[in-house]
């Protein structure tokens, strides 16, 4: 039956690339759970699948079911940050598990300071890099690092011209496919900016989300 058969616990050396080592091979992941905003799993040599999880002080899930074959004895995975620490797991795929691949994403980390002495509301924006353009965006989750602003609201142009808004506050959402904003195969270059309207930021201080692009070719 669909469960888990065992599981590797994991305390990131570094940011960024790193390698994990399997216990079997092959082997079925079937579930992440981690501290922070996302974890990198390498697809192939051109896709890295990125899980989103939690919001600053959002909620926690027991597991984010995924599934994905891997044929040898080690993972590469993308750590968020330094210290970062979770728990893959791997055995029979869930029936709500998301393969890996539907993961596979580009993100962007935007910052908006308020050097003012009152609340106030502050816009910022940045650009995602993808391998290759002609791709077809298929969701967008938006993840808050901190609690100081009220609300935002992300957005951005498709290339026909039309708008796309998503909504983002603090101490909601939880991992996996309910913090992502799915998207009906919006084509895109390979370049596309975002815009964050951050609303009633702090007195004297800086306001961060990460935002991740999900996309198939």
């Amino acid at each position: 039956m669909p469960g888990v058969e065992y599981s590797i616990y994991f305390s990131a050396p570094g940011a960024g690339l790193q390698t994990l080592n399997l216990l079997k091979a092959p082997t079925t992941l079937v579930g992440a759970m981690f501290s922070g905003q996302y974890l990198g799993i390498v697809v192939d040599s051109v896709r890295t699948a990125y899980i989103p999880n939690i919001s600053f002080n959002g909620l926690d899930t027991p597991m984010i079911p995924v599934k994905w074959r891997f044929e040898g004895l080690q993972i590469n995975v993308v750590f968020q940050f330094s210290g970062q620490v979770g728990i893959l797991y791997f055995g029979t795929p869930t029936s709500d598990a998301i393969e890996l691949s539907a993961y596979a994403g580009a993100i962007v980390t935007i910052s908006g300071s308020n050097s003012g002495t009152s609340a106030a509301n502050v816009t910022a924006s940045g650009t995602f890099q993808f391998p290759q353009g002609n791709l077809k965006l298929t969701g967008i989750a938006y993840l808050s690092l901190d609690g100081n602003s009220s609300y935002d609201v992300w957005s951005f142009t498709t290339a026909g011209g039309l708008l796309v808004q998503g909504f983002g506050v603090q101490n909601i959402g939880a991992g996996g496919r309910f913090v992502v904003l799915p998207l009906s195969d919006i084509f895109t270059a390979q370049t596309l900016t975002v815009t964050v309207n951050m609303f009633s930021v702090k007195a004297s201080s800086t306001h961060s989300v990460i935002l991740i692009a999900y996309y198939r070719f």
